[in-house]
């Protein structure tokens, strides 16, 4: 896993609310939560505490299931309301790529639910980031003459 945007994400058990995951929930840093009506990429998330990136060498290997729906909803990982599979990438390095082409062809399109998408920390509504402590650590610094 080279940077941290290759690398997983941990969100810790009540990282954001009750049972919110109920359990740790291991997601790759550009999965997106469901959060006040945002799709928010896990990385944006990460506040090195109660949410983190996980290191190749607490995780050497990783292996990745998605989950597709007909149509790019929204379900539940651990309690957790997250996004379906969104087909945005070459699924082509799928290990189940030829049994999907066989069932599915190459021609399927699964369009993006209509929710505005947050990939940035700086993007997050201040009720989040106060939630997960970020408002603090956005906070410019003051110089005191």
């Amino acid at each position: 896993m080279a940077g941290e945007k290759d690398q997983p994400v941990r969100i810790r058990a009540g990282a954001l609310g009750a049972n919110m995951p109920s359990e740790d929930l291991i997601v790759t840093a550009d999965h997106a939560l469901m959060l006040d009506g945002y799709l928010v990429n896990a990385s944006a998330l990460v506040n090195h505490d109660t949410i983190d990136f996980v290191s190749a060498d607490e995780m050497p290997t990783l292996r990745v299931y998605h989950v597709e729906t007909e149509a790019h909803e929204v379900i539940l990982a651990n309690g957790c309301p997250a996004e379906s599979y969104l087909p945005m990438r070459d699924r082509a390095s799928f290990a189940n790529y030829q049994e999907y082409l066989d069932l599915y062809g190459a021609d399927r399109l699964v369009h993006e639910m209509k929710a505005p998408r947050i990939s940035s920390r700086r993007l997050l509504p201040m009720r989040i980031k106060t939630m997960l402590g970020l408002d603090k650590a956005d906070a410019p610094e003051r110089v005191v003459a």
